[in-house]
């Protein structure tokens, strides 16, 4: 049935061999409406978020406590909904009077809708990934637990006979991190660091769906074991914020020195090993008035480039207008596309929604996934 077919499928990704896994600049954690913002979070940032882009942030709140809450955050790209339909199994359309000549039927369909299903993966792939984070940010010190996992199923032909391939790809970050600012006798310098715990899973696998003398491998569950196992490690993170106030216009300058020394990181998982050391780079300017502002960012990420990533992998900047503390809007430049989103403060609840594109390729245009994701945030 056809049940059974995708279930050999998924089989068959979930025991093939690793081809890669490795980190990139992406941080562990993002916040959402910095990342409609084109992810540009080193001069401001919002909830969590801060103690993964500048803790040293946390000092600028107005008031002893910056953020408590929970936050669960829903991802999904376009084509997943449609997508998700071809894997579901028809239901039967009537009961009783089964014959043997339903058989050949019911093959046939199996056969036609796993070709289906390839097919569709072949020009819709599917991204789906889900988060959730609780915290307590306060002027002096915060934590957060948090967790988000992606997952990434794509298929390519390859071969004269175009022979299809699927491709599995999966991010699994999960953890702890405590940040604190650290205050100068200097007004306009703060400095920040960020201890954390990191348990993390990032693999690569791919399947060809037409080798059946494979299919016996991939019945091991040992085979799999890369895939749900994580490697975890301690890290650390420090960051210098320099903030000129004025009366109408704020300038905000940062450094952040991310994995101090590299973190490294030990387990079953393929990868990654060990979170390189990147240093990186954050201009903001504000124009505010007392309930309004306007927050203009742009972030040079990994300036040493430890990761070896393209040029608009590093480069995010982007725009977030707040409107009487109750209403936010932001837009962007996140991996060579745009992006844009909203927030809306209902005191004890907020709601965002942001749209913005993943480029999986080392120029835009390779491998994009254009994603949107849903925030629902309860707290104050």
């Amino acid at each position: 049935m056809a049940r059974s077919s995708v279930a050999i499928a998924l089989g068959m990704i979930l025991g093939a061999q690793a081809a890669h896994a490795k980190k990139t600049v992406e941080p562990v954690y993002q916040d959402p409406f910095d990342l409609a913002a084109g992810g540009a979070s080193l001069t401001r940032a919002s909830k969590e978020g801060t103690l993964f882009s500048n803790p040293a942030l946390l000092h600028l709140a107005s008031g002893f406590i910056r953020w408590i809450g929970s936050s669960t955050t829903l991802t999904l790209n376009k084509e997943s909904v449609n997508t998700a339909r071809k894997f579901l199994p028809k239901s039967a359309g009537g009961s009783g009077g089964a014959s043997s000549s339903n058989s050949s039927t019911t093959d046939s369909s199996t056969t036609n809708s796993s070709t289906e299903i390839v097919n569709d993966v072949l020009k819709n792939p599917v991204r789906v990934g889900w988060g959730e984070a609780i915290s307590l940010l306060t002027r002096r010190v915060g934590g957060a637990f948090f967790s988000r996992f992606e997952l990434d199923l794509g298929a390519h032909e390859y071969g004269p006979a175009g022979l299809p391939q699927i491709e599995l790809q999966t991010e699994s970050y999960n953890g702890f991190a405590l940040g604190a600012p650290v205050p100068t006798p200097l007004s306009w310098l703060i400095f920040g660091v960020t201890a954390k715990y990191i348990m993390a899973s990032e693999e690569y696998v791919s399947a060809d769906l037409v080798d059946q003398t494979q299919v016996t491998k991939y019945s091991d569950p040992k085979m799999a074991k890369s895939l749900y196992s994580q490697n975890s490690g301690v890290g650390l993170d420090a960051a210098a914020l320099l903030f000129f106030q004025g009366s109408s216009l704020d300038l905000t300058m940062a450094a952040k020195a991310d994995d101090i020394g590299d973190t490294q990181l030990s387990g079953d998982s393929s990868g990654p090993k060990q979170l390189k050391q990147v240093t990186s780079a954050g201009l903001g300017l504000t124009l505010h008035t007392g309930a309004d502002a306007i927050h203009l960012a742009a972030d040079y990420r990994d300036i040493g480039n430890a990761y070896k990533q393209p040029l608009f992998k590093r480069i995010y900047a982007g725009t977030k207008v707040t409107l009487r503390q109750h209403l936010g809007v932001a837009a962007g430049f996140y991996q060579g596309y745009p992006s844009m989103g909203a927030e809306v403060d209902l005191f004890f609840l907020r709601l965002a929604l942001t749209a913005y594109t993943r480029e999986l390729g080392d120029h835009p245009g390779v491998a994009p996934r254009r994603m949107y994701m849903f925030s629902l945030s309860t707290g104050f």
